[in-house]
């Protein structure tokens, strides 16, 4: 109905409504269409984009902010060596270069570098007592390329 209205054909974003929709919607355990479009309209949301998250830092920094620690996909390949600092070169942060999942617990944009706060899997031996540190705002080693969140119920 908007690509008639506008002219432009915009893909929306699908699993936005499955994660969000409410008035007796059950998310992956189904839902139905008309009370769908009743909670949109009574809710006031616009349904996003389907890339969502791609490369919007600012979305994922609020996202952190505002609801708490989120999964990102990463390129770990050069990690093994990882002693400490801000990662924020030669990582390369491509769609098929992604290899592992680390968890984002927040962020600091007061120093000269602003950097991700990243809990790796790998042990309390590795980074900064599991920890390591990606700047912000070039999308490293592909961080902003697939976001997961999830409300606890």
């Amino acid at each position: 109905m908007s690509a008639i209205k506008t002219g432009s054909l915009q893909v929306l974003s699908v699993q936005e409504v499955i994660d969000c929709a409410r008035n007796g919607n059950m998310g992956c355990d189904g839902g139905d269409t008309c009370n769908l479009l009743d909670w949109l309209v009574a809710s006031k949301t616009s349904i996003e984009p389907e890339k969502i998250m791609v490369g919007q830092e600012n979305m994922l920094m609020t996202l952190l902010a505002s609801h708490g620690p989120v999964v990102v996909a990463v390129n770990a390949l050069n990690w093994q060596n990882y002693l400490g600092g801000i990662i924020q070169f030669h990582c390369d942060g491509g769609v098929d270069q992604l290899n592992h999942a680390v968890q984002l617990v927040g962020y600091d944009r007061s120093g000269p570098t602003p950097f991700y706060i990243a809990r790796n899997s790998w042990g309390a031996d590795f980074g900064d007592r599991g920890f390591l540190y990606l700047a912000i705002g070039s999308n490293i080693c592909g961080l902003a390329t697939e976001v997961a969140s999830l409300d606890v119920l």
